[in-house]
């Protein structure tokens, strides 16, 4: 994108994800005959978090609590603009949250340092940081059932740093059909 090497702007693709303890994703096993019990959490635990990538393997990502809203996504979004001596270019979906009036106005009196585009509507597949959410949820599963929030929060957190720590697994998001023409952008 020209317009980001012509304003010196880090572009960053946003999008949240919940993980949580009831998801259909737990396996178990028992020998012929024995009909297989998998202990099933009956209270829904979820662990929210909002997290952002670049094309260069950069990635920044925060645990919330609740729904989220434009306070909490202005928040994340002035850590980003904290982390980098560039101006933020920031693509997200079009949840009400990414766009809603006090959003605008924040964003408009912040045009120096940030700027704010939107994917299409139900268009998941053209967001790289997607596939980091399928990813998280994927290893989250390897690590096995949680019982507690703390537990829940735990396991995310150490997916989350390990990717943190490995730029090509970030920057392999970008290699999907759908997400290579981002790959390019801000090279």
């Amino acid at each position: 994108m020209r317009l980001a090497a012509e304003e010196n702007a880090e572009i960053y693709w946003l999008d949240e994800v919940g993980v949580q303890n009831t998801s259909n994703y737990v396996k178990g096993y028992a020998p012929k005959g024995v009909t297989p019990i998998i202990p099933v959490e009956t209270k829904h635990i979820r662990v929210n978090m909002i997290s952002a990538i670049t094309n260069r393997g950069k990635l920044r990502f925060h645990f919330y609590h609740g729904k989220m809203n434009q306070d909490l996504f202005k928040s994340f979004l002035l850590r980003l603009i904290t982390g980098t001596d560039n101006k933020v270019f920031a693509i997200s979906d079009n949840l009400t949250a990414h766009h809603g009036l006090l959003l605008k106005a924040w964003a408009e009196k912040n045009t120096a340092k940030i700027r704010l585009f939107y994917l299409p509507s139900y268009a998941p597949e053209l967001n790289p940081v997607e596939y980091l959410n399928n990813n998280l949820k994927h290893e989250i599963a390897r690590k096995g059932y949680s019982k507690n929030k703390k537990e829940i929060k735990r396991n995310a957190m150490s997916v989350m740093r390990s990717l943190q720590s490995t730029k090509n697994r970030i920057e392999s998001f970008f290699e999907d059909e759908h997400t290579k023409y981002a790959k390019s952008i801000d090279k």
